[in-house]
């Protein structure tokens, strides 16, 4: 993953949304609602809220730049609702675009 082009950024965005989410809802959710600890949720919630609407922000770009439909933009916005969903999206849409040696985009076959 490359932070120098959008499709990095954006897989890197919704990976650390998928794992505050696992974080959120395997350890922050329990010692909140079992232990009674409120601030567990604080910090995990925070970050996780930080990189939603990170990752939100960096789709368009990919959006644009990749041509997209709007169904498959959809598709990837709704992912970042539904929990671990962005791994999934990742696998399927993000992970296929790379850099070739001339720093062109390119889609792997």
């Amino acid at each position: 993953m490359n932070l120098k082009n959008h499709i990095g950024r954006l897989r890197i965005a919704a990976l650390i949304e998928g794992i505050t989410c696992i974080a959120l809802y395997l350890i922050a959710m329990p010692l909140k609602y079992s232990a009674g600890i409120d601030s567990a949720v604080r910090i995990p919630g925070m970050i996780h809220g930080i990189f939603f609407i990170a990752y939100l922000v960096l789709l368009l770009p990919v959006y644009k730049q990749e041509n997209w439909k709007f169904g498959r933009l959809f598709i990837c916005g709704i992912a970042s609702i539904v929990p671990f969903m962005t791994f999934w999206v990742d696998y399927k849409y993000f992970k296929y675009i790379r850099k070739n040696a001339n720093n062109e985009d390119v889609i792997d076959s």
